[in-house]
């Protein structure tokens, strides 16, 4: 079995402890219940379990989890598919509502989530994409991706330099996993009818809007609102199935490459975590186990 990893220590979801990690697996069927006539034991499937236990040798799952992947697809590509590539796709399509020809602002755009906003935003018929990352050489991956302009968010007035160049219009999306006080930052750039989406807490702390911010979210019919991947597939699984289904297909034509990182073993989970940590990753970060 192969399992991502993530670190989530100040997400505002926990589980309760103990548990075992890892919410997005790929493997062998090992054993089916008496019950169960849509699977059989060797085939390889995938899994997502919002209840966890991937960093495991073996891990039970429903019927309803699996999810048939292409063989002519590897491992590693699948699980950057899955809960990232889901994301991604719903938070530009469902979440974000893009309209052919509207610009993106994408932070943490050398990540795992990230760099398919990059790519998904083109494929969708995004005018000009920004992406935030800390490092030269990350700005420069992520332009190689697709991205247009690649913003220094560690530059405090990083947000005046994306209205310039938009001429002081400002972004119609802003797709944020950060939060904390960058929400002032990211609602001054924010475009009439712009569309702020968070989707995290990557820096510990909550946003808050002041009342003169409200007073220009409404009088220039912008929306702030909140993206959470396992919602979208518990009550409108049907919308995840077609998601899931183009983003197999654009990788499959080619059109679309998601960026794989490291792959640790899984006796070195705490290595990978480490590492995440410190920034020192891009895109996918995979467990192998065995």
């Amino acid at each position: 079995m192969l399992t991502s990893c993530s670190i989530q220590g100040t997400y505002p979801l926990q589980l309760p402890l103990p548990y075992t990690p890892g919410m997005e697996v790929i493997g062998v069927v090992e054993a089916v219940g008496a019950d169960v006539t849509n699977v059989r034991v060797g085939e390889r499937i995938a899994a997502i379990s919002f209840a966890a236990g991937g960093y495991a040798e073996y891990l039970l799952i429903k019927p309803e989890q699996i999810i048939r992947i292409p063989d002519t697809l590897d491992e590693h590509t699948v699980l950057a598919l899955l809960i990232q590539g889901l994301s991604a796709y719903l938070l530009l399509d469902y979440a974000a509502r893009i309209r052919h020809g509207e610009s993106v602002l994408i932070h943490a755009a050398a990540g795992g989530v990230g760099n398919l906003l990059v790519q998904l935003s083109k494929l969708m018929n995004a005018s000009d994409v920004f992406g935030t990352a800390s490092t030269e050489a990350k700005r420069e991956m992520i332009k190689n991706w697709g991205c247009d302009y690649a913003i220094d968010y560690t530059d405090p007035k990083w947000h005046e330099t994306v209205l310039q160049i938009t001429n002081g219009k400002g972004i119609n999306i802003i797709l944020d996993p950060v939060g904390g006080s960058a929400i002032a930052q990211n609602l001054s750039c924010l475009g009439v009818e712009g569309r702020f989406v968070s989707y995290g807490w990557l820096s510990g702390d909550y946003p808050s809007l002041t009342t003169a911010q409200c007073q220009k979210l409404l009088f220039n019919n912008q929306s702030v609102s909140g993206f959470a991947v396992n919602v979208v597939m518990e009550h409108h699984p049907d919308i995840v199935d077609t998601a899931l289904t183009q983003l197999l297909n654009w990788v499959q034509m080619g059109k679309l490459t998601p960026i794989l990182g490291q792959v640790f073993p899984l006796k070195d989970a705490a290595v990978a975590h480490a590492a995440i940590s410190a920034r020192k990753t891009t895109g996918k970060v995979i467990l192998q186990v065995g």
